[in-house]
């Protein structure tokens, strides 16, 4: 298995005069996305468990995920990593009191490898995509 990437050309828009910033980095290329759907038929090929019982193991798994999440929780999968939330407000203030629960959402879903996870792929190999 390799990862497929292309070189692409970052600059510093805000500032177009430093070029300190500006240069190539490689970007993934991703060649197509997995369903939930597809991952149980690979999980369940040669297994005892049909695909359908895979997948509905996963999506009781992603909603026990999003409800604690939901809960103010973060969820740790030992030897996967952790998903936890991040807020922001709809509007910048200066005092913090001038902010109501109603103008606070979630900003993003993080998930931070485990140290076994990570050491796994770091061991991956790459392969230049022709352009």
């Amino acid at each position: 298995m390799s990862i497929k990437y292309k070189m692409i050309h970052r600059g510093d828009y805000l500032n177009p005069e430093e070029k300190k910033k500006s240069g190539y980095y490689p970007q993934v290329i991703r060649s197509k996305t997995v369903s939930l759907e597809e991952m149980a038929t690979t999980i369940a090929k040669g297994k005892r468990l049909q695909a359908f019982e895979i997948k509905s193991t996963l999506e009781l798994l992603l909603a026990c995920i999003e409800d604690e999440l939901l809960d103010g929780n973060s969820v740790c999968l030992d030897g996967f990593g952790t998903f936890s939330l991040t807020a922001q407000s709809v509007r910048r203030v200066e005092n913090p009191k001038e902010i109501r629960a109603e103008s606070v959402e979630v900003k993003r879903v993080t998930f931070t490898p485990s140290l076994p996870l990570r050491k796994r792929l770091k061991n991956a190999k790459f392969i230049r995509a022709a352009e």
